[in-house]
């Protein structure tokens, strides 16, 4: 810093990332600017300076998480396949429609888009419905999801001009040539379709995403700016990967050169993508990392008098042995030891089949892997008052001694560190009971019982050495969208006291 006099003063200005970009100094009231104590800015740096504040997000880098730069290199480079492979995609669909052929109708053309654009919308409804609520805790299964809907669009559109020529038969030799075939318009309409769900997919997943890099780093960032930076960034990826493409169709016409560098490109595309995928690293519990992080957390426990002292694997070791394909619904110690769990289920489907529940039964509880015997009134209130103090019900949605099914309905006012505790419960029933259900009510109680005494005494330590890992525990996402909970009551009657849960 300049020597100042009695009366002289310094002012410096930093950028978001907290980067001294300018300096103000008092000599005689003239002020001088100083960029880099004293040197004046080359003209790389300025170009380097302008295509930080264009592309990158305000901050940069520490307004966003550490893994923001890997993903964002692998993704460019998928992005840039997939403007390439599209090229081809697009010819093709130009030639099923007809491009080149004197025969072809433009009004058949017209039908065949809106026919293609009608199962492309059905499609976005459907999707948005089935899968809204699981974008968020699974955003890397989705995010890797919609590329390979992409994909298989593009697949499909390329393929579109040759299934034109053939038919389906269930004779010898099953494929028969033909002259207008309708696989061209199933082809197209299967593209549409798969382009639909890669887009309400690739949506929610890039958004919950967008959130982890924005509110991941050492200053919060700006969620929309990023956003918008991404934009940008994807444009001229997609203008640079059109621009090459248009030199690299006019060499490759026929059929077995296309499909060469089409399925190529959609290898290093997918490959791309899996790396991009693989690098992130969330915060936030969904199902599988909160099984990977207690399982390392309750094994390093064992031999250990002062829990104080037991860490939580970092978000960074949970990502690496985080599974891109998983049911989440699964909880396996080892091979002696799985079952499947179900959170935010109703009444009903903790009760078990009931004639006059039977219109009110909720879509899980109408698979038959989630039907049991129904529990009488008495064994109800006994699992009421076991639960009375939690913010959930926990049990088992079968009565088969060959497998455990556990099913968890939420109490009003749960939170994301009760869905976690649940969670945690359902291991702990797990390891207690392997892979067989208990045949016995009294049984099946004292398990769950013992399951919740142990989780009880556990749970704090794990979510403060949690927190102290860098897990936001109350940000959790094992449970999506606003599943159904329960008011219960204990009252008078057969009930020894009166408590409102």
């Amino acid at each position: 810093m300049p020597k100042l006099s009695p009366r002289g003063f310094v002012i410096s200005e930093k950028d978001g990332s907290g980067h001294v970009i300018a300096q103000y100094t008092a000599d005689q009231l003239q002020f001088h600017e100083d960029i880099k104590h004293g040197k004046t800015p080359a003209s790389g740096w300025r170009w380097r300076q302008v295509l930080s504040d264009v592309f990158l997000p305000e901050g940069y880098p520490v307004t966003v998480s550490d893994d923001y730069l890997q993903y964002q290199i692998w993704n460019a480079l998928q992005a840039f396949c997939s403007s390439l492979a599209s090229l081809f995609a697009s010819r093709a669909v130009l030639q099923a429609h007809g491009v080149g052929n004197a025969s072809a109708s433009a009004t058949n053309a017209i039908l065949l888009t809106v026919l293609q654009d009608v199962f492309s919308r059905l499609t976005t409804i459907v999707s948005g419905y089935y899968l809204g609520t699981s974008l968020y805790p699974e955003a890397k299964t989705y995010r890797l999801l919609a590329d390979i809907f992409n994909d298989v669009a593009i697949i499909l559109d390329t393929l579109s001009p040759y299934l034109a020529t053939i038919a389906l038969s269930p004779h010898h030799p099953y494929i028969v040539p033909t002259s207008d075939s309708p696989l061209r318009i199933v082809a197209l309409c299967l593209s549409g379709a798969s382009r639909a769900i890669c887009g309400a997919v690739a949506g929610g997943s890039k958004a919950a995403l967008t959130v982890h890099f924005a509110t991941a780093g050492e200053k919060p960032g700006d969620v929309g700016d990023l956003s918008a930076k991404d934009g940008s960034k994807e444009t001229v990826l997609a203008l640079l990967g059109m621009l090459c493409g248009t030199v690299v169709v006019q060499y490759v016409h026929g059929h077995a050169e296309t499909y060469a560098v089409l399925f190529t490109l959609i290898f290093f595309h997918l490959a791309t993508n899996v790396m991009a995928v693989r690098v992130i690293s969330m915060r936030s519990f969904n199902r599988q990392r909160a099984s990977i992080a207690w399982k390392a957390y309750s094994a390093s426990l064992d031999g250990r008098k002062d829990e104080s002292k037991v860490a939580v694997l970092p978000h960074q070791a949970v990502s690496k042995q985080e599974k891109i394909f998983t049911d989440s619904s699964w909880i396996v110690y080892d091979k002696a030891h799985s079952a499947r769990c179900f959170l935010g289920v109703s009444f009903a489907t903790l009760r078990g089949p009931c004639t006059h529940l039977e219109g009110t039964i909720s879509l899980f509880s109408t698979s038959s892997h989630l039907r049991h015997h129904s529990l009488s009134d008495e064994q109800i209130l006994t699992l009421l008052e076991t639960f009375a103090d939690e913010k959930y019900v926990l049990w088992y949605a079968s009565a088969s001694s060959a497998s455990v099914r556990l099913v968890v309905g939420l109490k009003e006012g749960h939170g994301p560190r009760d869905h976690l505790k649940a969670w945690v419960h359902a291991h702990e029933v797990v390891r207690t009971c392997g892979s067989r259900t208990p045949n016995e009510f009294e049984r099946q109680l004292a398990a769950v019982r013992g399951a919740l005494e142990h989780a009880s005494k556990l749970f704090p330590g794990f979510v403060e050495a949690a927190q102290v890992a860098g897990w936001k525990v109350d940000e959790g996402a094992l449970v999506g969208g606003s599943p159904v909970t329960m008011s219960v009551v204990l009252g008078e009657g057969p009930l020894e006291d009166r408590k409102n849960v």
